[in-house]
């Protein structure tokens, strides 16, 4: 019996290093993808989409790992909440992973070789959204709580500053200083970096929940 413990215990600390691997991949490709986008690099950004499948295989290992842990060693109370909340979080990296990928099939198309004021605010929500998600990959692994807070009460400044970039490209468009297909794009690069910014959020939540045992509402980051 203490030997199937001693077991669980290592798919346990496996899982853990799953996450941590998962969160240093998408890490690495949310970083290129700042330089894609800061620099037209449009090479890079073609390597980068064809790039995705590869983090998609990461995060089934780390699901594969999870539904392993709950049909075969039949966790309970904190265990059972520690590992599905990081099969939601599995969920949130690779949908980040996504949004790379979709911001760098949008330069690969080579509409961004202008260098304007709104492409800088774009690549200005970018580097934000990237902080906040550096700090999601702490969260996750530390299940900080007062981290977690930290990171929700974030996503107010990258839904602010999202709003102003509609607002100054559309502006501009009317303007007739940007093309449309340029401001769409900005616009779409924008909002995919505010969705990221949203996947950051639920991790935090889960991270919560993990610690806590229950799904915070909005009452408790007040």
């Amino acid at each position: 019996m203490l030997g199937l413990r001693f077991g669980y215990r290592n798919q346990l600390a496996d899982l853990k290093s799953r996450m941590q691997k998962i969160g240093e991949t998408v890490y690495d490709a949310f970083f290129q993808t700042l330089d894609v986008v800061q620099n037209n690099k449009v090479e890079l950004a073609k390597k980068i989409f064809e790039s995705d499948i590869e983090i998609d295989k990461v995060a089934k290992e780390a699901e594969d790992s999870c539904i392993r842990l709950v049909s075969l060693q039949s966790p309970f109370a904190s265990d059972l909440r520690y590992i599905t909340g990081y099969l939601k979080i599995i969920n949130d990296f690779e949908r980040i992973a996504d949004h790379c990928a979709d911001i760098c099939e949008i330069v690969s198309m080579e509409n961004l070789k202008q260098r304007c004021a709104c492409l800088d605010e774009t690549v200005s929500i970018l580097n934000e959204t990237f902080e906040i998600y550096k700090k999601s990959c702490l969260v996750c692994l530390d299940l900080d709580v007062n981290l977690a807070v930290e990171i929700y009460n974030s996503d107010d400044k990258i839904d602010s500053m999202f709003s102003e970039i509609v607002f100054n490209v559309s502006n501009s468009i009317s303007k007739q200083s940007l093309s449309v297909f340029y401001g769409a794009d900005l616009m779409f690069i924008a909002k995919y970096a505010e969705r990221m910014g949203d996947h950051c959020n639920n991790i935090s939540k889960r991270v919560i929940y993990m610690v806590e045992g229950f799904i915070p509402d909005e009452n408790y980051f007040r």
